[in-house]
């Protein structure tokens, strides 16, 4: 089972019963799951509590509007109330629950919940079928029980309802529609030609075209730069809350320029000098705009596609100085899908900022001291080559007035060991990297399926890579790459759990 995500549950309610106000807030202070696979907390009373009470907002939302009411539970004078009941339980509840109800005793169970509100009116006892269904388990979990389908020992095949949410799910990020679900009921979905054939529908949708800039903006964590925390006293301009907003839009215009315009291929996301300037953004470049973003080239190795923008750059930094380490496990981690051990118990506490001393000089123990060096060279000297950048993504010359050294290597990689200098050289070398291609391509399948790969998915990873690599690297292909495997239309089986 996966939990919805706050974005994906807003989406399949205003889906389900249109815009409800205020319903985002209910969300706003809660921790957002990763979307790259990490393995799901448990769900905390207090998010309970959340779910509580967004189903409680909508469902008097929708009960207060009799248009609305009268659109979801149609039911005229002569027409028995439980009955409209009966009939709204089994239609919406399909909806909700992304599959039909089926089980009689399963709609009567509703219908119980709606006899206690009918008591006070027709209208309360639908309100409490909305509360009801909107924070069951099986609305904010999707859940995938499987056919009886005998496969294999290691894969159960999805219902077509199942393979419908997935595939709405992964490319809409909401439930799916009329269309994917008569698909899903009819048969259609039962093979992978019929799910590509949906797929090419989702994709051709202004929902379908973002999926790979969403899938970008996860991956650079674009979500958190609104509640970054910087010092004020050092960087004032970070007060201005237009250049976070600015930061934020620009990152989803440059990647929207590499994927539509640029020809969308993953080495141009790396070395692309496109970058999207407004009034906010203007004075890091040296150039005048105004409130409209506009693309702009820039020279003087001043820019390196993704590497560059001052969102990512602000994110993987301190409040008060740049971090080499920040940036430099981004790229170990987020692009080389290489796994950093946990730091020691015991960390030594880092250097204060200094006037008159560089951050590079600051991170000096960590070359000397054998307890730091074993994890850090494999950190540092990557985010050395972005120190040409403050820590709120401004380029900049010198730091604790010194001349920025901005060399820097790369160990422990397939096929780009070695030295570089500056954000430029380090770009061209993770865009030429069959490692680097092969790491996207496995943070799509972590995107896409909420999960790691496990043992038993290499042949998928085999078939998404295949399919990425014949596409050269393209990463508008990913969509197509993804669905055509055994991961994406099967399931594991359940592990048995044995009491003790």
């Amino acid at each position: 089972m996966r939990l919805l995500s706050r974005e994906q549950y807003v989406n399949t309610v205003v889906d389900l019963v249109g815009d409800v106000a205020e319903l985002g807030s209910v969300f706003e202070d809660s921790d957002e799951p990763s979307s790259f696979g990490l393995v799901q907390p448990d769900v905390s009373q207090v998010e309970l509590e959340r779910f509580q009470q967004a189903a409680d907002l909508v469902a008097a939302a929708v009960v207060a509007d009799e248009t609305r009411l009268a659109t979801l539970a149609p039911c005229s004078a002569s027409e028995n109330p439980r009955s409209c009941a009966k009939s709204f339980v089994e239609s919406f509840g399909a909806r909700a629950y992304r599959a039909p109800l089926t089980d009689a005793a399963d709609v009567e169970r509703h219908l119980a919940l709606y006899d206690v509100g009918a008591a006070t009116s027709h209208e309360h006892g639908i309100e409490l079928l909305l509360r009801g269904i909107l924070q069951a388990p099986r609305f904010v979990y999707r859940v995938e029980l499987g056919t009886a389908e005998k496969v294999g020992e290691r894969a159960v095949k999805l219902t077509g309802h199942e393979v419908a949410a997935r595939l709405s799910y992964a490319i809409w990020n909401t439930a799916p529609d009329a269309a994917l679900t008569e698909a899903a009921r009819s048969g259609a979905l039962s093979t992978p030609q019929g799910v590509a054939k949906e797929l090419e529908r989702l994709l051709a949708d202004p929902r379908g075209a973002s999926v790979v800039r969403r899938f970008l903006e996860e991956l650079v964590q674009l979500q958190d730069v609104a509640n970054v925390v910087k010092d004020e006293a050092l960087y004032p301009e970070w007060k201005n809350l237009d250049l976070r907003t600015s930061m934020r839009d620009q990152t989803r215009s440059f990647f929207d320029h590499v994927l539509q315009t640029e020809g969308g291929r993953l080495a141009t996301l790396f070395t692309s000098k496109t970058v999207f300037v407004n009034q906010s953004l203007a004075p890091y470049y040296g150039v005048t705009a105004t409130s409209a973003l506009v693309p702009i080239q820039v020279g003087d190795d001043k820019a390196a596609g993704i590497l560059t923008l001052p969102a990512l750059l602000t994110l993987m930094a301190k409040a008060d100085e740049s971090s080499p380490i920040y940036r430099g496990r981004f790229v170990r981690e987020a692009l080389l899908c290489q796994q950093l051990p946990a730091p020691p118990a015991e960390i030594p506490r880092p250097p204060e900022v200094t006037p008159g001393v560089s951050t590079r000089d600051r991170l000096i123990e960590h070359e000397v001291n054998p307890d730091c060096s074993g994890c850090h060279r494999l950190m540092d000297p990557i985010g050395f080559g972005l120190e040409h950048y403050d820590a709120i993504g401004r380029y900049r010359a010198t730091d604790g007035g010194k001349a920025i050294d901005a060399s820097g290597a790369l160990y422990r990689t397939r096929d780009i060991d070695g030295a570089f200098n500056g954000v430029s050289e380090l770009a061209q070398k993770l865009a030429s990297s069959a490692e680097v291609r092969e790491c996207v391509a496995r943070q799509w399948f972590r995107f896409v399926l909420s999960r790691f790969e496990q043992k038993g998915d290499e042949c998928s990873l085999g078939d998404l890579l295949e399919g990425f690599g014949t596409a050269d690297a393209d990463l508008n292909a990913l969509p197509r790459a993804i669905v055509m495997t055994d991961a994406f239309l099967y399931r594991r089986p359940l592990t048995p759990q044995v009491s003790p």
